[in-house]
């Protein structure tokens, strides 16, 4: 859809009116629950990461550096993937800087990544128990410093129940960063797409309790913000029929509506190593 209409969307979710914004249009009453405006880092060499959570510092070579000395454990699915193999070498190679060693599984030391393939069913519940597993009986206290899961758009779709997957996921996650205090957990929004609308309105409600829980510090990667603000540093948002205002994945990101292409790739990977390098400092 072009980005007047998102643009007349996003200006009816917040009660103001434009003159350009006509009944042809269409848009329904949106949401009233507003965006966070997207910060902008002038300083990457590619466009800009936004987020709608605490600000890191922008990326740069001594902070890739500080990002090599750590242990990383990382679980997660396809899109993942994406960021892990695509995303990440491109921009260690920018900033001329050794990249990180992707292995399987448990990290094998600084300057390593362990990454690991979450198990899926139709049931999200499947992966929280998969990760929770690594955590409390794979040894990976003993093996990272840093702990990230991230959950896929095929988790949270119209039917989910947002809020109890939500507290599934933040239950689970306050017991092992109790049980657990020597290691640092990175959440994660879960990615959008330009698929259903309905689906990315619950994952944005998902997010929404995402944001409001951790988005105060520097320990929330916000994917969901940063695929789905464009090169041209405007949020991709749309409507669904019944009024919902919902994040899309920039078609410049994206291969196929819903994974990342290269650019999309590094976009998302320098957002993903800008909060390791702010909890790495």
């Amino acid at each position: 859809m072009a980005k007047p209409y998102a643009l007349c969307a996003v200006v009816a979710a917040v009660g103001a009116m434009l003159l350009g914004c006509t009944a042809s249009a269409g848009a329904p009453e949106p949401s009233p629950t507003p965006f966070s405006s997207p910060s902008v880092d002038t300083a990457s060499p590619t466009p800009a990461s936004p987020s709608a959570v605490a600000d890191a510092p922008p990326l740069s070579r001594e902070a890739l550096e500080r990002v090599d000395e750590q242990r990383i454990f990382f679980a997660h699915r396809s899109v993942g993937e994406d960021i892990v193999k695509m995303g990440l070498p491109q921009v260690f190679s920018r900033y001329g800087v050794a990249p990180l060693r992707v292995v399987d599984g448990l990290p094998d030391g600084a300057g390593s990544l362990g990454d690991h393939w979450l198990d899926q069913t139709d049931d999200p519940a499947t992966k929280l128990a998969d990760f929770e597993a690594w955590i409390r009986d794979e040894g990976v206290p003993a093996h990272a410093d840093i702990a990230v899961m991230k959950l896929g758009y095929v988790d949270v779709t119209a039917e989910t129940d947002v809020p109890a997957l939500f507290d599934a996921y933040r239950s689970m996650m306050q017991d092992l960063e109790s049980a657990y205090p020597e290691l640092v957990f990175l959440h994660v929004t879960v990615s959008v797409t330009d698929w259903v609308p309905e689906n990315n309105a619950a994952i944005e409600r998902y997010n929404q309790l995402m944001r409001a829980e951790y988005g105060t510090g520097e320990r929330l990667f916000d994917l969901a913000a940063t695929i789905s603000t464009c090169s041209d540093g405007e949020a991709n948002l749309d409507v669904t029929e019944g009024g919902e205002t919902y994040r899309r994945i920039c078609p410049e990101y994206s291969r196929d509506g819903g994974h990342l292409n290269e650019r999309g790739a590094d976009v998302a990977a320098t957002e993903f190593l800008r909060r390791l390098a702010a909890i790495s400092d």
